[in-house]
């Protein structure tokens, strides 16, 4: 059995985790930049939406927002397809729109894939869906949902597709600009038949969502599980007030609502003064098993209140919790203020920091919890997977702590968890920052596919998320041996990581090839720059040696790409 480390919390009190769940094993991941983008900010304190989907032909789309240096173009949306054998090249701006944002992907129809985003203009700014019948190929279609008539605008819209062949789009956003239905922002669902032409349920309030329950609603609070046949659900809340699932077993008729997380305070009565407790960070994810039931995680946050303005506390809460339809609902006495050892007793605790951190107040939280951004997937037999951001406490910049992702996965609907394991422990990873995961709902059980945004500066940059150039990177990561592609080998050769790394003199690539073929080196840096290109023009079939003299680069992060036959692999090398 593998041990745990204790959890030694900011405060100094330790829930010991030794002994926590067996069965940790490697899981190799192969990574693959598929993007860019000086935009990183890819959610504002709140849910990824659907980023990401993997089709039964092992095909994949995935989309983004996407800024360009210097912030030209400005905010957009960014699209890739994996075409079964490699990814092709990004289009960083899809639509006409100069500006829109936070993207959702999904299946439409019986081959086709459709994206929603929004384009903002105070008082009439609408949600834009894009669609096309044949995923991959083809022009875009544009459909707009217009806002409720007055001085409103739609934004942080979320989308999921539903039906024998995904016909359906029901839709999720927020009421902006003026108070809505006495809400100063109002939550308002949508249904389309025919990929968003026409709106069969057009803007409805689901009954405990209204201003009877709450003042306001909060944007990106909001989550999409994979439909289930007719069975469709969404999460709110689990911040400062209730984690609620929404489940309708009708396609979006009739829904009935469950309270996961009660917190004690009701949003319509807050207390003058409020003492530290325990409750969500705001983000959250669900997935629906095969008989419908509703599996569900959302990530811990400390909240106080005082002088009418909510405290959290960012740097000083962590702890993934778990719930499904057979557990009774949660309260602050198990999400406890100074411990896990509640959650962890009642089997709530999934995902964790998984060694002791010392946190500085400089520590970039991205407006959420040391442990945050939770995604689910789920497997034909029910099989649940869990991947997480979180502090890496193997990897720093001096006192800053890079985040990495955690994995973890259930194979008895819930009862245990494996133990949290990190897909970024390679060593090209040790100056990176992993954040923003997107999980595609559904995995083949042998292959899980993610993608996230990787830095090399722990935190956002300035101008609302406008920084150093990001990359969006795919993981595949092999849970077992299975038919699925690994998608690091695209092609008929194989490329293996740079070794030695860190180098300061020279380094080396193994190239193994089928048959004799053409091959080119080149080195970029971070910005992008062609440092230096070699090229080899034949190698013969079998492994090859490339070497790389790197004693006159300067320190920092380059990336080498190798390319035989017009199909490229890139690998991330550190240079001191």
């Amino acid at each position: 059995m593998i041990e745990v480390a204790p959890v030694i919390k900011p405060d100094g009190v330790s829930a010991s985790l030794i002994d926590f769940f067996p069965g940790n094993r490697d899981y190799p991941v192969w990574p693959t930049v598929i993007g860019n983008t000086y935009f990183d900010t890819q959610t504002n304190s709140g849910n990824l939406m659907n980023r990401i989907f993997t089709f039964a032909d092992g095909t994949i789309g995935a989309t983004w927002m996407h800024i360009g240096e210097g912030g030209t173009p400005d905010r957009g949306t960014a699209y890739n397809y994996f075409d079964g054998t490699e990814w092709g090249t990004q289009n960083p701006h899809l639509g006409n729109d100069a500006r829109t944002g936070f993207p959702s992907y999904a299946p439409w129809g019986p081959n086709g894939e459709i994206i929603s985003n929004y384009k903002y203009v105070a008082g009439e700014g609408p949600i834009k869906l894009l669609r096309r019948a044949t995923k991959g190929v083809g022009e875009w279609q544009e459909s707009v949902l217009q806002p409720p008539a007055g001085n409103y605008s739609l934004v942080w819209q979320s989308m999921i597709t539903s039906g024998p062949n995904h016909e359906f789009v029901h839709l999720l956003a927020l009421v902006y600009d003026d108070p809505y239905l006495g809400q100063e922002d109002a939550l308002l669902y949508y249904r389309s038949p025919d990929g968003g032409v026409t709106w069969d349920i057009n803007g409805v309030v689901i009954d405990g969502l209204g201003a009877d329950f709450f003042a306001g609603m909060s944007g990106l609070a909001y989550s999409w599980a994979q439909p289930v046949g007719n069975t469709i659900a969404f999460t709110y809340g689990f911040n400062a007030f209730d984690g609620l699932l929404f489940k309708s077993i009708d396609n979006g008729n009739t829904w009935q609502k469950t309270i996961v997380y009660d917190s004690p305070f009701d949003p319509l009565n807050i207390p003058s003064s409020i003492e530290t407790y325990g409750g969500g960070d705001g983000t959250s994810a669900i997935a629906l098993d095969s008989q419908g039931n509703a599996h569900i995680v959302f990530s811990r946050m400390m909240h106080s209140y005082e002088n009418a303005t909510w405290y959290y506390s960012p740097l000083g809460s962590e702890g993934i919790i778990y719930w499904n339809e057979t557990m009774p609902a949660l309260d602050t006495s198990i999400i406890s203020t100074y411990t896990l050892e509640n959650l962890y007793n009642a089997g709530n605790l999934v995902g964790w920091i998984t060694d002791d951190v010392t946190i500085v107040n400089e520590q970039p939280n991205y407006g959420v919890g040391l442990t945050s951004h939770p995604q689910l997937s789920i497997s034909a037999n029910d099989e649940i997977s869990l991947v997480y951001g979180a502090v890496s406490p193997e990897n720093k910049l001096e006192d800053i702590y890079y985040r990495h992702l955690y994995f973890t996965r259930s194979s008895d609907g819930g009862a245990t968890w494996s133990d949290p394991y990190s897909l970024n422990n390679d060593i090209e990873f040790s100056y990176s920052e992993c954040v923003y995961p997107a999980v595609a709902p559904i995995y083949d059980g042998g292959h899980l596919y993610v993608l996230c945004q990787e830095d090399f500066t722990p935190g956002t940059g300035t101008g609302f998320g406008l920084g150093e150039e990001n990359y969006l990177t795919f993981l595949s990561v092999i849970l077992f041996n299975s038919s699925a592609k690994d998608f690091q080998k695209p092609g008929n050769f194989e490329v293996s990581s740079c070794y030695p790394n860190p180098a300061s003199n020279s380094a080396h690539l193994a190239v193994k090839l089928a048959n004799p073929s053409p091959v080119s080196l080149k080195v970029t840096d971070i910005s992008g720059r062609i440092v230096t290109r070699q090229i080899q023009k034949v190698m013969n079939a079998g492994t090859g040696i490339l070497t790389l003299d790197v004693s006159d680069f300067l320190s920092g992060i380059y990336f080498c790409t190798v390319e035989v036959d017009g199909i490229q692999q890139t690998r991330k090398l550190i240079v001191r």
